[in-house]
């Protein structure tokens, strides 16, 4: 029974902490997860350092979705499991091109990099496109 309410009274304080979470994140972070992750809210904030060794935040919404933005607040990565990343976010001849060439695909997660753009599709496939949305290459 101690270990019940223990487990109970850990979870409170977790949710508490995740409440205040969000002002950690510049307002820009804020803007853009208000603008497409509405109905969602912020429950973890992390600053982590990236494959370039430089901080960002990681922030996890409470349906999953993870997004990292850089130290100004944009975005540079989301990833969105089970319901895929919001389409209004993915310029639209990116989503074309997947519609046309996997039509049996979510979009996953949707990244920017130095070379342009990165998507994840639900069957793991990476799909590479430059600053012009031209594909580049499909990596398994």
């Amino acid at each position: 029974m101690k270990t019940r309410l223990y487990i109970i009274m850990l979870w409170c304080l977790t949710l508490l902490l995740a409440a205040c979470d969000d002002t950690k994140i510049p307002t820009r972070s804020r803007a853009f997860i208000d603008q497409y992750f509405p109905e969602s809210s912020v429950v973890i904030v992390e600053m982590e350092e990236d494959d370039k060794g430089m901080n960002e935040y990681e922030v996890w919404l409470n349906d999953g979705t993870k997004i990292d933005f850089d130290l100004q607040g944009e975005w540079k990565t989301v990833a969105r499991k089970k319901t895929g990343v919001p389409l209004t976010l993915i310029p639209q001849q990116l989503i074309t091109f997947v519609n046309t060439n996997y039509p049996n695909n979510v979009i996953t997660k949707f990244s920017r990099k130095d070379y342009g753009y990165k998507l994840e599709l639900s069957d793991d496939m990476d799909l590479r496109f430059n600053k012009q949305y031209q594909f580049i290459e499909e990596v398994d």
